[in-house]
């Protein structure tokens, strides 16, 4: 199967030191990325300025999708994210993602109809998080790629209905496959597994998992514990309901964005 044109798309809020590293790490991939979607939770003027520098160095289009601070509803803006993109491969990150520079190349590499792919990501320790932010650059982050490994889990482990290891801030998956289960739910609110949501959505309307290691490798910024966890026992009874009643769509999604 020849490799499709990708779009991808990062969610960010109000970090515009690790945003800028980003698209310093997707300016240096080998395999370019066909647009990239900022989709903003409704960061400030700071936010803004480092799109409008990076829009006028990168070659590719640089796409700012903001939504008005209300508190935090990433969903909404990943579905935003999600309608605007023009391509039919979708790659999702976040803000705090260094990429490896063979990022993109795996996952296209591994991109197959009916498949989602659920990468895996490593954390940058918080004294190196704070040097990368206060020198605006980073130095090349050691990482085990391992071909051989990631071949052996293809043939033998892969292509399954299992979620393990899913995370929002490493994950691809086919822009038709999200209109099938209507996106992401917009019910949700505040932290939860929104993205186990989403993924085992995929999986009951028939899409496989793909647990991609060793590759598409993701070096994830130290933040802290970002709290916005009040409503996580609510989120969690959303996602058991998702499970239990094999629930393909949700109602509060992609079809309510024209």
């Amino acid at each position: 199967m020849s490799q499709p044109q990708v779009t991808l798309f990062l969610t960010t809020y109000n970090w515009p030191e690790a945003l800028a590293l980003v698209l310093q790490s997707i300016s240096q991939q080998t395999t370019l990325p066909d647009e990239v979607i900022i989709a903003d939770d409704g960061s400030g003027a700071a936010t803004k300025k480092v799109i409008d520098q990076y829009r006028e160095l990168l070659p590719f289009p640089l796409i700012h999708c903001w939504q008005e601070d209300k508190g935090y509803r990433i969903n909404a803006v990943r579905n935003k994210a999600i309608a605007q993109a023009n391509n039919p491969y979708i790659i999702q990150i976040d803000g705090d993602i260094i990429l490896d520079k063979n990022f993109i190349a795996d996952h296209l590499n591994f991109a197959k109809k009916g498949r989602l792919i659920i990468g895996r990501r490593q954390q940058i320790s918080k004294n190196k998080s704070l040097v990368f932010c206060d020198k605006k650059g980073y130095t090349p982050i050691k990482s085990f790629r391992n071909k051989l490994i990631a071949i052996l889990h293809h043939h033998f482990l892969y292509d399954s209905t299992s979620i393990k290891g899913v995370r929002g801030c490493n994950m691809a998956y086919w822009k038709e496959d999200a209109i099938t289960v209507n996106g992401y739910d917009e019910d949700w609110i505040g932290k939860g597994p929104d993205d186990k949501d989403f993924a085992v959505r995929l999986i009951h309307a028939g899409i496989k998992a793909y647990n991609l290691k060793f590759y598409a490798l993701a070096n994830h910024l130290y933040h802290g514990d970002e709290g916005l966890r009040d409503n996580y026992g609510k989120n969690q009874k959303l996602y058991s309901e998702t499970l239990k009643t094999r629930k393909t769509k949700c109602k509060n999604g992609l079809t309510k964005i024209s």
